[in-house]
């Protein structure tokens, strides 16, 4: 079973781990590195591939999208062809399957599954829309950012553990429960202030802590708030525009804000800006802020970070990590990360 790739140092079992990483979350079939797994694939080891992907008890009762697995499953097939090796039986049965039961891949409100696998053995497991703007909102699915911002705590875990945390512009979730799981913060509050993402963020909350206590809290911006043993994690409603009358300071005193992907408008930089200096006027300007922005526009993000200069914050820009966990396409735009921090004494 630990027969060597054709051309490559990396054995069947250590390529397996990696190729169901990247099929988990969704990454692009033709940007997976198969590190030569399909070369040479014995009746068994496709046996064994089936069941890491599309066949992981995990994929089957939260789907990644069918349509995606039809694609992964069809480039396998070609790949075997061309290598004029024998299939096995299982690989074509369920291709005929998933192309039978595409239209019902997803939920009513056309919703998949991505899943991803983070140190220490654990999972994040999301509910995302299928649709790169769904209900009015771009905030249910994660986005690139996100991820990277993701890369760059694990680097960086010490300034994150234990801390409270605030995430402005949350969507559905992904760096705020990987925070809440390998960072076992004191408090985490992930908030947004779209009612379908509120929604969403909610049951990915529930989803990934499903051990965790309710506990009730009066405050009718809160949708849930869990004790899951290490942390205490909140999901809120919040206008950035009126953070000031959400009562957040009952909850959290921010060590830590942290945003990815809410820099991409205009229109959003006067309550961004009202929602950074709420969250550093809790702290007494002790916090620091960290952002994650993809550079889809070089003026957008320049005007922004200017605007913060001008309120008198500091920004340091930071190591951006390369893709290990979380796969994103790093050539389709440039990532850039901050550290915002501001003068104690500035008033």
């Amino acid at each position: 079973m630990f027969q060597k790739c054709k051309n490559k140092t990396m054995n069947f079992d250590d390529a397996l781990v990696l190729v169901r990483r990247n099929f988990l979350c969704c990454l692009p079939v033709l940007q997976i590195d198969w590190h030569g797994l399909l070369d040479d694939i014995s009746w068994e080891q496709q046996e064994k591939l089936l069941e890491y992907t599309v066949n992981n008890p995990l994929v089957v009762r939260y789907p990644v999208k069918f349509g995606y697995q039809i694609a992964f499953l069809k480039h396998i097939i070609h790949h075997l062809n061309k290598m004029n090796v024998e299939q096995h039986d299982q690989l074509y049965g369920k291709y005929c399957a998933l192309l039978n039961n595409q239209c019902g891949s997803t939920d009513q409100a056309g919703f998949n599954y991505k899943h991803y696998e983070i140190p220490g053995n654990d999972v994040i497991t999301l509910k995302e829309s299928s649709a790169f703007i769904s209900d009015g909102t771009a905030g249910l699915c994660s986005w690139q950012a996100s991820k990277a911002l993701c890369e760059f705590i694990i680097h960086n875990l010490e300034d994150f553990r234990g801390k409270n945390i605030l995430e402005l512009g949350s969507g559905v979730g992904l760096t705020g429960i990987f925070i809440a799981k390998y960072c076992e913060p004191s408090m985490l509050v992930l908030s947004d202030c779209h009612n379908s993402v509120i929604n969403t963020l909610k049951q990915n909350v529930e989803l990934n802590f499903p051990k965790g206590a309710k506990v009730d809290c009066d405050n009718p911006l809160v949708s849930c708030l869990i004790d899951n043993g290490d942390s205490l994690v909140a999901v809120m409603d919040i206008d950035w525009s009126y953070i000031n009358e959400s009562n957040l300071h009952q909850l959290i005193e921010p060590e830590v804000v942290v945003g990815a992907d809410i820099v991409y408008d205009h229109s959003l930089f006067e309550p961004l800006l009202i929602a950074i200096n709420y969250a550093f006027t809790l702290s007494n300007n002790k916090c620091k802020f960290v952002l994650s922005c993809t550079e889809r526009n070089q003026d957008t993000l320049s005007d922004f970070l200017e605007l913060l200069i001008t309120a008198r914050y500091r920004i340091n820009e930071e190591t951006v990590y390369a893709s290990k966990h979380f796969q994103w396409d790093s050539t389709s735009a440039k990532i850039r990360i901050f550290s915002i921090t501001r003068d104690w004494s500035f008033q």
